[in-house]
């Protein structure tokens, strides 16, 4: 073979080779602009193609029943609103959204990609006995019905017809309303948020605690300017001990604002409804205050899922609000009032009253017993009638309200204090708290650690420096000399 005739066919077959490859690209590899064709190519049918406005009302019939949506209209200030309400929902708040989501989907239906023209087998589309059967009716008095099939292989959309045997597809998330139950269009969070109100008191009844959780907002203390204190906190417990609540257990108070289900179990309130949901003698019951207006929480029996094995695990629990229908699921994340534990949200800085709600405070050591007066009025301080340097009275008082909880503690105690100091309040303190005075103690634990005692109840461990520098440091004040810093 000559030097040309090989050239040839070496070319001829790196030609074909190409020709192979190329044909491998289109066929596996499309040019974007023919995958993106199906606006051109795909028939369509326009369905409904109108506005959310122009619906009149919505009849849905799926596996979990039937409902109704109808359009109502408010005109305020020369404006007209569009909304829509369901008697099945049974008086229970809606979700607006999941609402207009619903209608809008159903009321824009226009340019419906067509998968089959007079389809002779609608069950292979689950169209011969539909999924959800849905009537919108416009206020052009026009009615389509639509019947809603399964999902198209990628997942991605519903097969539907209209009265003729033409299947379309619809997105999903356009149209997923219609295979709701009626429980899926009830609002979900059930009270104002945080920046609307603010909580002004809890209280916890729970069967495994021997005293009631009450804690209280120190909304006027914080208000003051000059509030004097060591801490940040913003509410206090009241009972089973005094002291204020650790930021980190802001939840047991805060997420009573936006307080939200993860899904409505029943409509109903029935007897029957509640007993089978231990609601009826409840778990839990949370009262508490927002703003000005008193609710109760009801939290009642677990809510499991099977894990596999024979095992399962605690989901959420079953809560009512009171004064709102329905009956709901408590996500287990959010149900911190069922489960949580009071000292684990004590503030480490467990007292810090405002120094000018305390009308007097008696300072107990080796050498004695110590009081102090406290004038609101004037701002000025005495022992023994005699005025004492407010600077030096001022950083005393600091100190007093500056003990540090080191780790919790709640075993027994013995012997004698060797420190403690009573704290008597003003009238307008009572008022707002229900607690006239506190006494605090230090028991020696060991060379190191005392355990701090608030009003007979053991609370922390704190180190021992602290009541020895306060002993000290009373009575420099006493004599008029300098405060040592801790």
């Amino acid at each position: 073979m000559s030097r040309g005739t090989k050239a040839v066919v070496i070319t001829a077959s790196a030609l074909a080779v190409l020709g192979i490859i190329l044909a491998v690209i289109l066929i596996f590899f499309p040019e974007k602009q023919e995958e993106n064709s199906s606006d051109e190519n795909v028939p369509t049918v326009s369905v409904t193609n109108k506005n959310r406005e122009n619906v009149e009302a919505v009849s849905v019939k799926n596996q979990f029943g039937s409902f109704l949506f109808t359009r109502v209209e408010k005109t305020e200030d020369s404006k007209t609103e569009f909304y829509w309400t369901c008697g099945e929902l049974l008086g229970a708040e809606q979700d607006e959204n999941a609402v207009n989501s619903l209608v809008g989907g159903l009321a824009t239906l226009s340019r419906q990609p067509l998968v089959e023209e007079n389809a002779e087998n609608l069950e292979k589309y689950g169209l011969e006995n539909p999924l959800s059967e849905v009537t919108v009716t416009f206020d052009d008095d026009t009615v389509t019905k639509l019947y809603f099939g399964i999902a198209n292989p990628s997942d991605t959309a519903f097969y539907f017809r209209t009265d003729d045997r033409n299947v379309l597809t619809a997105d999903k998330d356009n149209v997923s309303g219609v295979f709701k139950d009626i429980k899926d269009f009830v609002g979900l969070t059930l009270t104002e948020s945080l920046s609307d109100t603010t909580v002004e008191s809890v209280k916890i009844n729970r069967k495994d605690l021997e005293e009631a959780v009450e804690i209280r907002y120190m909304s006027d203390i914080l208000s003051d300017e000059d509030f004097v204190s060591a801490t940040s906190n913003t509410h206090r417990f009241i009972s089973p001990f005094t002291a204020e609540v650790d930021e980190s257990g802001s939840a047991v108070y805060n997420d009573l604002c936006a307080l939200t289900m993860s899904r409505c179990v029943y409509l109903e309130q029935s007897e029957e409804n509640m007993e089978k949901c231990g609601l009826n003698d409840p778990f839990t019951v949370v009262d508490f205050t927002l703003g000005t207006d008193r609710k109760k929480l009801l939290i009642g029996d677990e809510i499991t899922q099977d894990v596999g094995n024979g095992l399962t695990e605690v989901t959420g629990y079953y809560a009512v609000l009171e004064d709102k229908p329905g009956i709901f699921e408590l996500s287990k994340d959010k149900a911190v009032w069922a489960t949580f534990k009071p000292e684990q949200f004590i503030s480490k800085r467990p007292l810090s009253p405002y120094i000018y709600y305390v009308e007097q405070i008696e300072i107990t050591t080796a050498d004695g017993t110590f009081v102090f007066d406290i004038d609101d009025e004037k701002k000025e301080f005495f022992y023994k009638g005699e005025e004492i340097d407010t600077d030096k009275f001022r950083s005393y008082y600091q100190q007093l309200i500056g003990s540090y909880g080191e780790e919790y503690y709640s075993g027994e105690i013995s012997g004698s204090p060797v420190f403690s100091m009573k704290f008597i309040y003003a009238e307008k303190y009572e008022e707002k708290y229900g607690c006239k005075e506190n006494l605090v103690e230090f028991y020696k634990a060991d060379e190191r650690k005392d355990i701090a005692v608030i009003d007979g109840k053991p609370i922390f461990k704190v180190s021992a420096i602290y009541a020895e520098r306060l002993s000290e440091n009373v009575m420099r004040l006493i004599n008029g000399e300098d405060i040592i810093n801790m």
